[in-house]
């Protein structure tokens, strides 16, 4: 018997009372960038809260009515858990912060400003929307910068230019970078494992294809700052150099 190991980055949601406030934040997200939570493994931290059984049964009702997928749970002991519920996990090794959504998305595609920037919200044109075999692609004529998310969980993203340190882009389909990726790139979030990343320049803090993610202290050094195709084969991320 074989046993692989993977690394994954997994966000972590600390509820807080009253929880009823605290879902509303987490609606608050979810409208403003519908992808935020999708194929992302999350973690709920209940340390230090004194949180009843009860009461996470009522959070974790809460976070499934929202189609958030816990798949741990950190600060309360195994043995306090009901049958059904994620198991207890402990030892995660904390990372850099990942930023929320800061306004309102558009239907398709939307570049935000994260909470950190004191600037009004921006939105990235989008030059173009087309139909393709993977559903309607869109063309971003601007930099994505750092604290912008851009989302089309229907189809392809080409972004003319560089995608900034803490921004992200999510496809449906296939991304296509004509600069530097420095940040996140996750495609084929929809389902599609024939999805491809594709950029200029690879220096990404993160690159996921159908929920395979593979971060950056994982990237082969030869590949940085190369131009780059990223593609999955039999779950397993493969980097390619384009000549």
């Amino acid at each position: 018997m074989r046993f692989k190991g993977k690394s994954f980055i997994a966000i972590v949601l600390t509820p807080e009372r009253p929880f009823e406030a605290w879902f509303a934040e987490v609606d608050r997200i979810i409208s403003r960038s519908p992808g935020f939570f999708l194929n992302r493994p999350i973690i709920l931290d209940a340390r230090g809260s004194s949180m009843s059984v009860d009461e996470l049964e009522h959070v974790l009702a809460g976070v499934k009515e929202r189609s958030i997928q816990v798949m741990g749970i950190e600060g309360i002991a195994s043995n306090k858990l009901k049958d059904g519920m994620p198991p207890s996990i402990s030892g995660g090794k904390a990372t850099k912060d990942v930023e929320g959504p800061a306004e309102e998305a558009a239907p398709q595609a939307a570049a935000k400003p994260s909470t950190a920037d004191k600037e009004p919200a921006e939105e990235v044109p989008v030059a173009e929307e087309s139909a393709s075999g993977s559903g309607k692609s869109i063309l971003i004529t601007e930099p994505v910068r750092s604290g912008q998310s851009i989302m089309n969980a229907d189809g392809d993203v080409t972004v003319v230019g560089s995608v900034g340190s803490g921004a992200e882009v999510i496809a449906g389909g296939s991304i296509h970078i004509y600069g530097a990726l420095r940040g996140r790139a996750l495609a084929g979030v929809s389902g599609n494992e024939q999805a491809r990343i594709f950029c200029s320049k690879l220096d990404a803090e993160l690159v996921a294809i159908n929920g395979m993610y593979k971060v950056a202290d994982d990237f082969d050094r030869n590949h940085l700052q190369s131009a780059m195709q990223i593609r999955l084969e039999q779950d397993s991320l493969i980097f390619e150099k384009l000549a």
